[in-house]
């Protein structure tokens, strides 16, 4: 169903005349999308019944093969979400809803992308980050309205994974306090993630591009993560 949606999407595409109109870039990117070696990606019945049972038969498990096909058929750069809205937003009901509905996926699915991408020896090559855009608070709280605890959104300390490309896997970095409220060692940033993407990358962070003004905007004012790569 999934490929017969793309194939339908192509096809109103190629009818467009606002089609013509387009970029370059963006011309090259769906002719990408749409080639016969990145639509075969998406045929998931390819897939050994064993292999799509070790991911999950669930919509996250499934779309990390996805990732993965389409990591093997040549496509740079893939995102995977965990649903679409307030999957992790846990104002309420926060332990059970962890246990039962959110860890288990996770664990599942990432496991067996890390798995599969090691074992193919892509994982040399390919980064992969897992991310949110906060944390949980480390106080427990009860909304108005509500029966069950939940935890709200804290900025100030969160966590990442990253994997593969030459980071050193089996470590933590950086340090916070005991419960999780704030650093105790020297934080990374949002920027420094982005430095630490474009370093993978082979693109060096302080590099500059022009904008529409022709005026000099640099890419990123972040510090790449050495300590991802060194231990």
């Amino acid at each position: 169903a999934l490929l017969e949606e793309v194939d339908h999407q192509r096809r109103q595409f190629e009818e467009l005349a606002e089609c013509r109109r387009l970029s370059d870039q963006q011309q090259l990117a769906f002719s990408i999308l749409t080639s016969g070696k990145i639509a075969r990606a998406f045929e998931l019945d390819h897939e050994p019944p064993a292999v799509r049972d070790r991911y999950g038969r669930h919509s996250f498990g499934q779309s990390l093969l996805l990732a993965r096909r389409l990591v093997q058929a040549g496509v740079p750069v893939v995102q995977a979400n965990m649903g679409r809205v307030q999957n992790w937003d846990n104002h309420s009901n926060i332990f059970a809803t962890l246990k039962n509905r959110l860890l288990p996926p996770l664990d599942q699915a990432v496991s067996a992308l890390l798995d599969d991408l090691e074992a193919t020896g892509l994982l040399d090559e390919t980064l992969v980050l897992m991310l949110g855009e906060f944390g949980r608070t480390p106080k427990l709280s009860l909304l108005p309205g509500q029966t069950v605890v939940g935890r709200d959104h804290w900025a100030p300390c969160f966590f990442g994974l990253f994997a593969g490309a030459g980071v050193r896997g089996g470590q933590v970095i950086g340090k916070s306090d005991k419960i999780g409220a704030y650093p105790t060692t020297p934080p990374y940033s949002p920027d420094d993630i982005g430095a630490t993407v474009y370093h993978v990358l082979g693109v060096d962070p302080a590099s500059e591009v022009r904008d529409r003004q022709d005026r000099p905007v640099q890419l990123n004012r972040g510090q790449v993560m050495e300590a991802l790569f060194t231990g």
